[in-house]
């Protein structure tokens, strides 16, 4: 801020300077008509004219407006000069002038021009990131109250890789005018990087709602058209707030603060807008640390698997295993996956741990699948961005070949996320796996928001039913009744169905009276390391 007020003090300097030496420069002729030096007036003219260039390079805008004013006057007192002293010989000065004086509003012109382009976004027509820095530091010096808000679309890069940038461009572009539509006259909109936009909020009552219901209107469909073809893309949209003067008047610390915020609605998936508060500059760090811990344990080998049984319900008989990751430090704490699972979903780590959990299970278990049990189900959880990248099919074919792993016995789980980032690829991908074998499981149903006709697109076999609609059943009538349903529904789309989370018999008893094929949970076994695991499936 104390940069800002130097350099227009500094300008303001120099367009006082720059008038005194017009004005200097403007009488000096006089002076030298009276001695009869009239041959050297066009030099000092043309010193006048480079007093207004000055003036429009250091000072735009005011610059090109005092250059006009000083040039006209100039202009006009010549004019008198001319038509009432009858002074002819000022003729070529005139012309002088008002050639200055067409130049100067040409130049004021081009630099308006350059001066929206410098500050506008090309894509989208919105400011660019320097259009938000200077509009910001604008609102600042108003001292009037607004909030910052910064908006993220979080599967924006997944969509782009897998339907090409053409599709992207468009997302974008549709993205910003329901962007513009929401807000209209309300406030100023940027967008400050790729998929990131950032709003100047001046005039509403309940920022937190205002957000939330713009969130919602960013995650309704989009149709993109593109010579002819038409694609629907949803996609997650998260936003954080910070309010001036309420949390800072600084301009650096408002743009942190509201992409803190930004960060920590997009690392805990709440889908809306999240308010900024001291405490997560604190969480921020500890993210930074846990980035830190994923890459050191990636290089040390800090992980390692445990492996939770999955039974038929009737007849309690062993089903497999859900492969689960752990990680442990050297001085033996442990880092839950609770922490570092959401950190790694947000970079290119998630693809190592999930080929890590593939290759390792499918190693450990490859003798007792081969030799023993060749029924056993050995289940991995794969991430949105890689079952969603191009490639992801003949990656897992070649795992399967190094490690001679049957593909009948391996399952891998998916969420439906993966559908609002790339569903065309995700498809494709399980197809290619499925058709030599591979099973499917879709986790964590009845807890997302997309459409059934997006559900039955997804050939898999298995439903999971999130541990959040298992609790309680046992005394929640409507609950009982609402995994009822999700369990007759998923034998409709021709799907077998596992509850998680099951911990006690009275939930067993309600699971076994909705026909419900599967459970997993506490009451039939806790994860266990390989060792037991290995033991329980060669009782």
């Amino acid at each position: 801020m104390n940069r800002e007020i130097k350099n227009k003090t500094k300008r303001m300097i120099y367009l006082i300077l720059c008038i005194v030496l017009f004005f200097v420069f403007h009488f000096i002729p006089v002076f030298l008509n009276k001695a009869g030096l009239s041959q050297y007036s066009g030099i000092f003219s043309a010193f006048q004219y480079a007093c207004c260039l000055v003036l429009v390079v250091t000072n735009q805008k005011r610059g090109i407006i005092t250059s006009i004013i000083l040039l006209t006057i100039s202009a006009l007192n010549l004019v008198r000069t001319i038509f009432i002293m009858g002074a002819t010989n000022a003729v070529s000065g005139l012309s002088n002038q008002i050639f200055y004086l067409i130049t100067i509003i040409m130049l004021g012109d081009i630099f308006a021009k350059q001066e929206k382009a410098a500050v506008t976004d090309s894509l989208t027509e919105l400011f660019n990131r320097r259009g938000l820095h200077k509009k910001l530091r604008d609102s600042i010096e108003d001292n009037k109250p607004f909030y910052l808000v910064d908006i993220e679309l979080g599967n924006f890069k997944l969509l782009n890789d897998s339907f090409g940038h053409i599709y992207g461009d468009r997302l974008l572009k549709k993205a910003a005018e329901r962007i513009k539509s929401h807000i209209g006259d309300r406030g100023i909109i940027a967008r400050k990087s790729s998929a990131e936009f950032v709003v100047i909020l001046k005039d509403t009552e309940n920022a937190e709602k205002d957000v939330n219901k713009l969130l919602d209107e960013l995650k309704e469909k989009i149709v993109i058209s593109s010579e002819g073809d038409y694609l629907d893309c949803y996609v997650t949209a998260f936003a954080g707030i910070v309010s001036f003067p309420g949390d800072s008047d600084s301009y650096e610390n408002l743009l942190k603060y509201s992409d803190m915020a930004m960060v920590e609605a997009l690392h805990t998936n709440s889908q809306s807008a999240c308010v900024f508060k001291p405490e997560m500059e604190k969480s921020i760090k500890r993210r930074a640390e846990l980035e830190h811990l994923i890459k050191e344990g990636i290089e040390n080998n800090y992980f390692y698997l445990v492996y939770q049984p999955q039974y038929i319900l009737e007849g309690k008989k062993l089903r497999g295993f859900e492969t689960l990751i752990r990680m442990k430090l050297p001085g033996g704490t442990f880092v839950s996956p609770g922490e570092f699972i959401p950190v790694a979903e947000m970079s290119e780590q998630i693809i190592y741990i999930d080929d890590y959990v593939i290759q390792r299970a499918m190693k450990e278990f490859r003798d007792v699948v081969l030799n023993d049990k060749p029924d056993l189900i050995v289940s991995v959880n794969v991430s949105a961005r890689n079952i969603g990248a191009v490639g992801f099919a003949e990656k897992i074919k070649q795992f399967l070949r190094d490690t001679g792993y049957p593909a009948k016995n391996l399952e891998i789980e998916i969420t439906e996320y993966c559908m609002v980032s790339s569903l065309n690829t995700t498809i494709d991908n399980i197809n290619a796996l499925r058709s030599i074998g591979v099973q499917f499981a879709l986790d964590d149903f009845g807890t997302g928001y997309t459409s059934l006709n997006y559900l039955a697109k997804l050939p898999v076999n298995l439903l999971k039913i999130d541990k959040s609609l298992i609790d309680n059943i046992e005394t929640d009538r409507q609950k009982c009744e609402f995994v009822n349903a999700i369990i007759s529904m998923g034998h409709l789309m021709g799907c077998e169905v596992i509850s998680e989370g099951v911990e006690n018999e009275q939930q067993l008893s309600k699971l076994g009276d909705t026909n419900c094929d599967f459970i997993q949970g506490f009451v039939w076994g806790k994860p266990f390391d390989y060792e037991i695991a290995k033991s329980l499936a060669l009782v």
